[in-house]
């Protein structure tokens, strides 16, 4: 009996080893621009979180931090070994943790912060570190010969989340409005606006209409059929 509890309790220790030291995932999108995810534990369940960055002529820029703060420094080196660029502009797409909870460290290296106003005042009413920089409901941003564009389509998981645009790629960056097709239901909902999530994700249906990708905030980024299952959970959460 003695045996079989150790077995237990190592089992449960190693989990959670492991789910510290879950790796940084650096992937290609397109050109260059990547997805890079890491991983947290919430109510006992492992889960991927999906950011991006984009590398430009001036640097690199990247969106939405780590949902672990122990990978700030990581995916710093692993980018300037990846590709001997250092990171310059740091943009979050929603005030929670897996997007903006990295602000203080940036803020300390010097690097820019941008949140809409909306995020950022949520942070400071949260007591939580600000982006050094912010923006309204639409900004367009031009970094070396990129351009990409930071919209509000529309409250959803939050109040404040925003998606962004990155034209020359064709890729919409979703943040957490957007579920992976392979998600089973829309998980944290606790702040969500269940009602206007649905017009939020068909306004990106009929704006970007030429995306190539559209990248979820958690778990399988890749295939098509996102916004659909979003649409599809919304739904459902509205039956139950």
């Amino acid at each position: 009996m003695l045996k079989k509890f150790l077995l237990v309790v190592l089992s449960i220790f190693t989990f959670g080893i492991q789910a510290q030291n879950k790796p940084l995932q650096i992937e290609k999108i397109t050109k260059n621009l990547y997805t890079y995810t890491t991983y947290q534990t919430f109510n006992g369940t492992l889960y991927s979180s999906n950011a991006l960055y984009l590398v430009t002529e001036e640097g690199v820029v990247l969106f939405d931090t780590p949902w672990d703060k122990q990978l700030n420094q990581p995916l710093l080196d692993s980018i300037q070994q990846k590709h001997q660029l250092a990171v310059v502009k740091v943009f979050a797409t929603h005030w929670h943790e897996d997007r903006a909870g990295g602000f203080d460290f940036f803020n300390r290296l010097g690097i820019d912060t941008y949140a809409s106003q909306k995020t950022n005042q949520k942070l400071a009413a949260e007591g939580l570190a600000t982006a050094t920089h912010t923006f309204k409901d639409e900004a367009v941003f031009t970094v070396g010969k990129d351009v990409f564009e930071l919209l509000f389509v529309g409250e959803g998981h939050t109040f404040d989340n925003i998606v962004v645009w990155f034209p020359k790629q064709s890729v919409l960056d979703g943040g957490c409005l957007v579920k992976s097709s392979a998600a089973t239901d829309l998980g944290y909902i606790g702040e969500a606006n269940l009602e206007a999530w649905p017009t939020s994700i068909i306004n990106i249906q009929k704006r970007f209409k030429s995306a190539k990708f559209i990248i979820p905030g958690h778990d399988n980024w890749q295939g098509q059929g996102h916004l659909e299952h979003t649409l599809k959970l919304l739904k459902q959460q509205k039956s139950d």
